[in-house]
Formats: C-alpha cells, sequence, structure tokens
C-alpha cells in the first residue's frame, strides 16, 4: 500500500509538470532532483517556498504528497493531496489523487503508540532516510498506514532497538521499548607502575569493559598504602583513572597509642604502617606522661628505611632541675623585694626594686630554661630579657616571652 502511495504521488507530480507557471519550473525541477536523490527534506524545504508564492501550483501541490507519504507524514499527506484536487485537477491526474486520498483517510483513525521505559531517543520507521517519526521522552502517538513497519529506537550510549509490527486498519499498535545501555571502557594508569589492580574482585586486564552501574578498583603495591575508589560506568562513556600509590614506612612506637604528627596534620598507624608522601617531613610524637619527641624524616629514604621510636618517661632533667632551682630563687627575691618595700626608707626602696629586678631575671632565665628542654613541632618559645631605666626607681629589666 505505501509503495503503491508513493508510485502514484510521483505520477501526479510529473503529469502536471507540462503544465503553465514556467516560472516555477526551475524551482520544481531542483526540488525533484533533491527528491531522487534521498534528500527529502530539503526537497520539501523547496516546495513549500514554492506554494508561497503560488498556493495553488499543481505541480508542487503534487511533489508535496509525494514526498510526504516518503516521511511518512501521512496526515500531511493527505492534505497535500486534498489541496490537490481543490486546486483543479482533472483527468487520470485527478482521478489518482481521489485514489490516493481514499487510502490515506485509515491515518484518522490507525495509529502506532510507542512507549519508551528509558529516554530520550529518535524513533524511525523502516530507515533512518525517512527522518525522526518521534524525538521521544517517555511516549508518542503517531498516525500511519495500516501494514508492517520496523521500529528503530536510537540513542547515544545504548544498543540500537529496532522491533517489526503489524498496525491493522482503524486499530492502535501498541510498541514497548526498553533500551540497554552499552558498556564502559575501563583504564587504570597506576603511580608507580606495577600495582595489583582488582576490579570488584576480579584481577584487572587493561583495558577491561565495565557493564553499567557502580564498581569498586582496589590499587595494592608492597610498600604503598592501598588505594579503593569507586567508579560509575554509564551511557558507554570510557572510564579513566590514574591513580597515585602513597609510599608506607613501617614504625614502632612506645608506648602503644601515642599520637603522631605529620607536618603538623594528624596520622594513624595501621598494620605497623605509616603513609609518607615523597620528600622531607617532621614527625612529632607524644604521649600522656611521656617527654615528646620530634624526628627529622628524610627525603631520600630506601626501601628498608623504617622507625622506631621509645618516648621516655617525663620525669626532670637536668635542664628542668635547673629551672626550678633558679625560679625559686626568683621567688625569693621578690619576696625580699616586697619586705623591703614595706619597711619604707629610700635604702629600703632601692633594696625592694633591686629585689624585683633580681626576681624577674631570674623568673626569665627559669622559663627559658624550662621551655626550652622540650622537643616541639613548632619552634620553641623564645624568652628576651632586656634592661629598661624607670624614671621614678632608676634600673630596672623587661620580660618578653616569643612563641
Amino acid at each position: 500500500m505505501r509503495t503503491w502511495l508513493v508510485c502514484m504521488g510521483v505520477a501526479c507530480a510529473g503529469v502536471a509538470a507540462a503544465g503553465p507557471e514556467a516560472g516555477l519550473d526551475q524551482q520544481y525541477q531542483q526540488a525533484a532532483r533533491l527528491d531522487d536523490s534521498g534528500e527529502h527534506e530539503k526537497a520539501l524545504e523547496l516546495v513549500n517556498q514554492g506554494l508561497a508564492s503560488a498556493p495553488n501550483d499543481l505541480r508542487l501541490l503534487g511533489l508535496k504528497g509525494a514526498v510526504l507519504i516518503k516521511l511518512r507524514d501521512y496526515v500531511g499527506a493527505l492534505a497535500a493531496h486534498q489541496a490537490y484536487l481543490a486546486a483543479g485537477a482533472t483527468g487520470a491526474n485527478r482521478r489518482e489523487a481521489q485514489r490516493i486520498v481514499d487510502s490515506l483517510l485509515a491515518v484518522k483513525s490507525t495509529f502506532l503508540e510507542i512507549t519508551l521505559a528509558n529516554g530520550p531517543a529518535d524513533v524511525y520507521l523502516d530507515s533512518k532516510t525517512y527522518g525522526v517519526l518521534c524525538r521521544m521522552e517517555r511516549s508518542c502517538q503517531k498516525p500511519v498506514l495500516p501494514g508492517e513497519y520496523k521500529v528503530i529506537a536510537e540513542r547515544p550510549g545504548f544498543e540500537r532497538w529496532s522491533t517489526r509490527v503489524t498496525v491493522d486498519k482503524d486499530m492502535t499498535a501498541k510498541v514497548a521499548i526498553k533500551l540497554i545501555e552499552q558498556p564502559s571502557q575501563l583504564t587504570v594508569r597506576t603511580t608507580p607502575p606495577g600495582a595489583r589492580v582488582k576490579v570488584d574482585g576480579a584481577p584487572y586486564t587493561a583495558p577491561t569493559s565495565l557493564p553499567p552501574g557502580k564498581h569498586r578498583v582496589v590499587v595494592t603495591l608492597a610498600g604503598h598504602a592501598a588505594v579503593r575508589r569507586e567508579v560509575t560506568a554509564r551511557e558507554g562513556k570510557a572510564i579513566e583513572l590514574d591513580v597515585t600509590l602513597m609510599p608506607r614506612v613501617s614504625i614502632q612506637v612506645e608506648p602503644p597509642g601515642a599520637e603522631l604528627l605529620l607536618d603538623g596534620n594528624p596520622i594513624a598507624i595501621e598494620d605497623g604502617l605509616i603513609e609518607i608522601p615523597a620528600g622531607a617531613h617532621v614527625l612529632f610524637v607524644s604521649a600522656k606522661g611521656y617527654r615528646s619527641d620530634r624526628i627529622e624524616v628524610p627525603a631520600a629514604r630506601g626501601p628498608d628505611y623504617q622507625l622506631a621510636i621509645e618516648l621516655q618517661p617525663g620525669r626532670l632533667t637536668p635542664q628542668r632541675k635547673l629551672a626550678l632551682a633558679v625560679g625559686g630563687a626568683a621567688l625569693i627575691s621578690v619576696g625580699a623585694g616586697v619586705v623591703f618595700g614595706l619597711n619604707g626608707g629610700q635604702f629600703r626602696t632601692f633594696e625592694s626594686q633591686l629585689g624585683y629586678d633580681v626576681g624577674g631575671f631570674a623568673l626569665a632565665v627559669a622559663i627559658g630554661l624550662w621551655l626550652g628542654d622540650v622537643p616541639r613541632a613548632q619552634p620553641a618559645p623564645r624568652v628576651t630579657v632586656t634592661p629598661r631605666v624607670d624614671s621614678v626607681t632608676g634600673l630596672g629589666l623587661g620580660l618578653a616571652v616569643t612563641f
């Protein structure tokens, strides 16, 4: 039926071409050549341009009806052939056009209904050369002629889908489409090379194809921290994964549970190993009741490099004992300054001020000795003592502690 309609439409257009309106002949001939070469959309565009200036031109109306049938626009083809009859077609052309109209009337009650589970997609009938039937998200319904059709659905990243369907006259044929997503190609690159890669628990062979969905990638290498990544395969898009493995260093720390800071950031021990990036670093180890330790980690580390740290129990070192002794002397000196100040008298006032100054100086020295005996992740505090002259009491000392 559809083939007969195409032939009849072309015949009507061809016979009508012998009529008048020679001014439109060139445009008509160009549109006909485009139609013959399969460029139906371009041919239809030229025909419509001609009909805009000559809406009753029989040649253009007949060609338009034939082109629309090829494009599966049966409703538009029906309207074009009805316009062809109304424009004054006569003789054999009129009889053939009427037969086409009678056949096309079925499109008013015959439909193809298509539903799509996972759109969007482009749907075609029989061939892509006829143009898109539906550019759909979920569903579309189109009037068609009775007959058998091949329904084709395409979407980037999905397998091409097709089926055949028979549409009976005055009925609605239904087609349900569910597109199948294409797999994605996974490529994993590791630094340093030679690492072991597993995808969803299976050894990875480069490159590998992954079904749509989420997948777990685990990368391991001796002496390095394992890297775990989750990737999602979607619409056949390639996945490229670059993994940089972090070197791990064997470490033993006493007491267990000591706090570790690498360059000021907390770091945890896992299976007797810690992650230390390439380059030089500072490791600070501390625990309650123990003296802290500060370790310089060199940039050049061999494969056998390891750390063994034993914190010393907190006790008074000789330096801190000296700090306490100096601090005690500072308190005695300040106390003497208080006593002399209470007794009054010019000489007593001088003695009182001297007691304050000596006590302040001793206190500064004590603080410096105490704080300077602790290894730290940051620079130690700096104690500064400067002489000063007071306009009332005379000679004095200034104390400053800088962190």
